[in-house]
């Protein structure tokens, strides 16, 4: 079992910060390891929507479908990956802070037989990656270039 939680203010209003990372499409534009993202379910994004991702992991051409687990907007959007090589679940909360809006990630993984032995070593550089993910979320959003 694999967890992280990460934290990160952004000067932007919770409903803002909400309408990017609830809709996938947008990992793209944020997401080092995200090559390419296209939505498989029509209508707007709620619980059993589906998205299917392209990640680029170690230079491993790696695919993955999530879903949507629950949404609430604008302060709760949770997923998992339910296709791929690894079993994540990730929950994303927001909540009104003084510079705009406190976002708080956790990231729960599982993984068996040989994943288990590339999970493990991936967490760690996993982890920088989506610290360094979350700042380029923070500078783009920021800068009002998302």
């Amino acid at each position: 079992m694999l967890k992280a939680t990460f934290f990160l203010d952004i000067g932007r209003a919770p409903e803002d910060v909400y309408r990017l990372v609830s809709n996938h499409e947008n990992d793209v534009r944020w997401q080092a390891s995200v090559a390419r993202v296209v939505k498989l379910s029509a209508g707007p994004v709620r619980a059993g929507s589906r998205f299917r991702h392209t990640l680029q992991l170690l230079g491993v051409k790696i695919e993955a479908e999530i879903e949507i687990a629950e949404t609430r907007a604008s302060d709760f959007h949770a997923f998992s990956i339910v296709g791929g090589p690894f079993v994540f679940d990730t929950c994303v909360s927001l909540q009104t802070s003084s510079l705009g809006t406190k976002v708080r990630t956790e990231i729960e993984g599982r993984a068996g037989g040989v994943t288990r032995l590339a999970a493990v070593t991936l967490s760690r550089i996993r982890r920088g990656e989506i610290e360094r993910d979350l700042q380029t979320l923070k500078r783009l959003m920021e800068a009002r270039e998302l």
